[in-house]
């Protein structure tokens, strides 16, 4: 996880921080690796015994890490510690093989819908409903301002449209490097659809051609044939931020990537908000729910598992609340805010109740932002996050990006029903059958 040469304020807090480590641990050598993980690296860095000691991945990722032999059991060390039980049990669970734990939550996500405020407010869709010279997100009888469901947002984005003459669009969707199928698997739950599914048999299966998918697909049809999306079949993550900034309003993104409007995009910190994302037809609300854990390479000692574990304190990226861990977390928002970030709630990888009182009270003390922009995702975060589908996801979002490709390329020959089943075929076929 060691930032990479050009990012020197990360650099030199991490520098710090080495040198705290070892003058508390002699014993131990920090060596930084700023190794970015990657599906078309990882096999060829595991095989050669090249994988740093411990590295970043995705919770997609450690069932296929496991499954190859590419990470270590660090059961063991996190019980000697004490921190098995001050993991967030849902992150714990996404990291737990045959009883056996394969790694340590840095953070979570989730999606939700971020706002170009002053654009929305230009459009007429949002107001300074109190006269305070701020956009509000909600009327004077407290009802949201903002899209809720995806047909309001449909709604929304006709406005837009026809306001601009086409120059901005209202939604972003984006299709190409998985982001696309990634995306959609939140929309399509929100329809009401499962994506995979357990049989009588226990065997799993993709249901990628669910009714419900089908429809979500239809929605995205309709804002495309309709001129409401960007004329664009290869969007991805990375253009999210510079597209809000000047041609569509909103967009589906991870709180944890708010920082990149204001520090790639160049938006101000005040015209950005987060709300939840919009519901179904039906009334079902979810938020697709990620993150980032820390995993160890297989051919890592018992020392060097422990030696990184003992690090992540100092990095303030345990459960401790050491005077080590109170300064990282301190320091990390110190930089963010010399960069120029958002200091916004995070969604913390530990539940222990001290750890909580701790970094909390950091970072509330640093948060810049105004909440009312941000309550409404934070207070629901946590009653309606969703977990990735258990089985190939980044498979499966790739097999999704082509759909979508195929849909914005040609949304009024598209046909949602074939291309799903289709494509839940080729996912069954290629993935699902080696279950």
């Amino acid at each position: 996880m060691w930032p990479e040469s050009q990012q020197t304020k990360d650099l030199a807090m991490f520098d710090v921080w080495k040198d705290r480590f070892e003058a508390a641990y002699p014993q131990y050598d920090v060596k930084g690796a700023p190794y970015t993980y990657s599906v078309d690296t990882v096999n060829a860095k595991a095989q050669a015994n090249k994988l740093p000691t411990i590295f970043q991945t995705w919770f997609t990722e450690p069932s296929m890490l496991v499954s190859n032999n590419y990470i270590k059991d660090i059961t063991g060390p996190l019980t000697s510690l004490g921190w098995l039980d001050k993991m967030d049990s849902s992150m714990r669970s996404a990291l737990t093989f045959d009883g056996k734990i394969y790694g340590v939550p840095r953070d979570g996500y989730g999606l939700g819908l971020v706002l170009n405020l002053s654009k929305l407010e230009f459009y007429g869709i949002l107001s300074d409903v109190d006269g305070d010279g701020k956009v509000d997100l909600y009327d004077k009888n407290g009802k949201p301002l903002y899209p809720t469901t995806f047909e309001q947002l449909y709604e929304d984005s006709q406005i837009i449209n026809e306001a601009s003459d086409g120059v901005e669009k209202g939604f972003l969707v984006l299709s190409a490097n998985k982001n696309g199928g990634w995306q959609f698997s939140n929309m399509a739950w929100n329809f009401g659809a499962e994506l995979e599914k357990e049989g009588t048999d226990g065997k799993w299966v993709g249901t990628l051609n669910d009714s419900h998918a089908v429809e979500a697909l239809k929605w995205v049809q309709k804002m495309a044939a309709e001129g409401l999306l960007l004329n664009n079949v290869t969007l991805d993550y990375s253009e999210w931020y510079s597209r809000l900034s000047s041609q569509v309003d909103m967009a589906l993104v991870g709180n944890d990537v708010l920082s990149l409007a204001i520090t790639n995009g160049g938006m101000d910190k005040d015209d950005l908000a987060l709300v939840p994302m919009p519901k179904g037809p039906n009334g079902d609300q979810y938020s697709l729910f990620g993150g980032t854990p820390f995993v160890f390479a297989a051919n890592a000692s018992d020392d060097q598992v422990m030696g990184a574990l003992r690090f992540l304190e100092f990095m303030g990226r345990s459960p401790e609340t050491s005077d080590a861990s109170k300064s990282a977390i301190v320091e990390g928002d110190q930089v963010a805010i010399q960069k120029g970030m958002p200091i916004l709630p995070t969604i913390k990888a530990w539940s222990d109740a001290s750890y909580l009182s701790m970094a909390d009270g950091v970072e509330n003390s640093y948060i810049n932002v105004d909440m009312n922009y941000y309550n409404d995702f934070f207070n629901s975060i946590y009653t309606i996050r969703h977990s990735e589908v258990p089985y190939y996801a980044q498979d499966m979002y790739t097999i999704l990006d082509g759909v979508l490709q195929e849909v914005l390329m040609n949304p009024d020959l598209a046909d949602c029903q074939s291309l799903l089943t289709t494509a839940n075929s080729t996912f069954n076929s290629q993935y699902m059958s080696k279950l």
